[in-house]
């Protein structure tokens, strides 16, 4: 995954300073959060925060994460935590049943950098409860100095 990132930030730097290329990955992530985001929009009904777990081994720098949930919070004008569903329940915040969250959780995994330098795929899933939740794979492309989402496949919806 380490290299991933590396490829990445290597495939973003041929026309543009390091700073701009370590940006575009937050620009990465933004952009795929915000595909999963809306999509299920009735997912998001009265939500009272996002929560964003990134996996492990992808983890972004303490900087990129800051600029993710400034913007998540700017944008979506929400609570943004980066807690887990069971860091959620144990906060309280869930609505009657445990596995209804007042919320929505994102999780992000699986990147891959196909052939082409410039494209990732991110496996990215939304959960609201047990009846409510998304996971597709997301297809980015680096264009004209920033991510865009050019494929959006659906995995599982319930």
């Amino acid at each position: 995954m380490v290299c991933v990132a590396v490829s990445l930030t290597s495939a973003c730097s041929g026309r543009s300073t390091d700073a701009e290329a370590i940006n575009s990955l937050d620009g990465l992530y933004r952009a795929a959060l915000d595909e999963i985001i809306s999509t299920d929009t009735a997912l998001n009904t009265n939500m009272e925060y996002i929560s964003v777990v990134f996996d492990q081994s992808i983890q972004p720098g303490d900087s990129d994460r800051q600029h993710i949930v400034e913007y998540l919070h700017q944008k979506y004008k929400v609570e943004i935590y980066k807690l887990t569903y069971k860091q959620l329940v144990k906060q309280g915040l869930y609505d009657g049943d445990k596995s209804n969250l007042k919320g929505i959780l994102l999780q992000i995994a699986k990147p891959e950098q196909p052939d082409q330098q410039n494209k990732v795929s991110i496996d990215a899933s939304k959960y609201r409860s047990n009846e409510g939740s998304y996971s597709s794979k997301i297809i980015l492309e680096y264009r004209k100095n920033k991510w865009t989402v050019v494929d959006h496949i659906p995995i599982s919806e319930s």
